[in-house]
Parts: structure tokens; C-alpha cells; sequence
């Protein structure tokens, strides 16, 4: 069974992955403004569970499917992007997507790559 894992430190810096065994697979990360975007937006409406916190401020927090999918799709949708306001715009794009939708994306993402983020730009922002 494969557990989702959202790593954050006070860099800032969000990690996704997918943890298998002893199998960790990155699936998404961001730095910097981008983090701190994704974190304002995007994880206010998802229910994480804190699995490790160290003294330093960083944590590993634990998530359902549905939510790491959300944030993988998210994050894909911003890691080549500068403009700050199309940032928001796709972030909370994303936010508002329910389950099939979000499912959508990440298929078409795992079938074509990043043709499918540059899609998803094209379509909501």
C-alpha cells in the first residue's frame, strides 16, 4: 500500500512523494515564493496528519490519494511559471477542481507529461 508523504521546511520548501516499502518516488517539488504560494493556497483545504516533526521546524506530514494527487497537480502547475499572479490563478484553479477532475490531470499528465501542464496553463489561466 502506498502511502503519500508532503515534506516542509522553513526554507521554504515543499516536497511531494510517494512512499512504497523502502521505495521513495519524488513526485513534485517547489521552493522559495512558489512554496510559500502552495502552502497559503493549496493546503489550507486538505487534512494532513503530522508524521515526523524535528526541532529545526521541518515536518513530514501524511495525506489520502486524492489530496497528494491535488498537490501534485498543483505544484506541477507552477514549478515553470514566474509570474506571481498566474501562480495564485492556477493554484487556486487547482484548488477548486473536485476528484475527477483532478484525476483528469494527473492521467493525461502520466500519459503525455508536461504537454499535459502546459495544457492545464491553457485552460485556466
Amino acid at each position: 500500500m502506498a502511502q503519500y508523504r508532503l515534506s516542509l521546511s522553513k526554507r521554504p520548501t515543499l516536497r511531494l512523494y510517494r512512499v512504497e516499502g523502502q521505495n521513495r518516488k519524488p513526485l513534485a517539488e517547489v521552493t522559495g515564493s512558489k512554496a510559500g504560494l502552495a502552502r497559503r493556497i493549496l493546503l489550507q483545504g486538505i487534512d494532513l496528519r503530522e508524521l515526523i516533526k524535528f526541532r529545526d521546524g521541518r515536518a513530514v506530514m501524511e495525506m489520502d490519494e486524492d489530496s497528494a494527487l491535488k498537490i501534485a497537480v498543483g505544484l506541477r502547475a507552477i514549478i515553470g511559471l514566474r509570474a506571481k499572479d498566474r501562480m495564485v490563478k492556477a493554484l487556486q484553479a487547482v484548488n477548486a477542481m473536485d476528484k475527477g477532475e483532478v484525476y483528469w490531470w494527473h492521467s493525461l499528465y502520466l500519459r503525455v507529461g508536461d504537454r499535459a501542464i502546459r495544457a492545464l496553463r491553457t485552460a485556466y489561466l
